[in-house]
């Protein structure tokens, strides 16, 4: 196991990463997009993004990008190379707002977020339609893991902090 740091808050960790890894002459058979932020108060990345749509979208936009063509070298007819990118359900109350995806008109931070993990749902239908159209060997997937207790619950209110460490053992994966 070999670790390769890579920042997807910043675009030039991101191109900096894949330089890392093409240069290994390495396959890559399968990529999971997992990195994320989540009701963090206003703020923004490195390259100037509001940081949900900037890390949990761009970010992923991004490195999914620039490896797409390892990974379509790395797929054959028997064995698919994947990607998997990891959602929520939150999609469902995103809405995309195309003149103000930096939600710089009025900022919240769930519908920042709900609007990140619906244009990763997006992204990846749209990538999977592009993949098969074109006879790729790739395939990707967007899936949901349902609640899990995680770190991503830190800037939560008080409140609600308090019900998740009273019943995450019994509710949350």
């Amino acid at each position: 196991v070999e670790f390769l740091y890579c920042d997807l808050a910043s675009m030039k960790s991101i191109r900096e990463f894949v330089q890392r890894f093409r240069a290994k002459n390495c396959p890559l058979h399968v990529l999971v997009n997992n990195a994320g932020v989540m009701l963090v108060p206003e703020r923004k990345t490195k390259d100037g993004f509001e940081e949900h749509f900037g890390l949990n979208y761009l970010g992923h936009f991004l490195l999914t990008n620039l490896l797409l063509d390892t990974l379509k070298q790395s797929g054959t007819h028997s064995h698919n190379a994947r990607i998997i990118t990891v959602s929520s359900a939150t999609h469902y109350a995103g809405k995309l707002h195309l003149n103000d995806l930096q939600s710089r008109c009025s900022y919240s931070p769930h519908g920042a977020y709900a609007q990140s993990k619906l244009a990763l749902v997006l992204f990846t239908y749209r990538l999977q339609h592009l993949l098969t159209a074109n006879g790729s060997h790739v395939t990707a997937n967007v899936v949901d893991p349902g609640v899990v207790n995680t770190e991503l619950y830190k800037h939560v209110f008080w409140v609600v902090k308090m019900a998740i460490w009273m019943t995450a053992w019994l509710f949350f994966k």
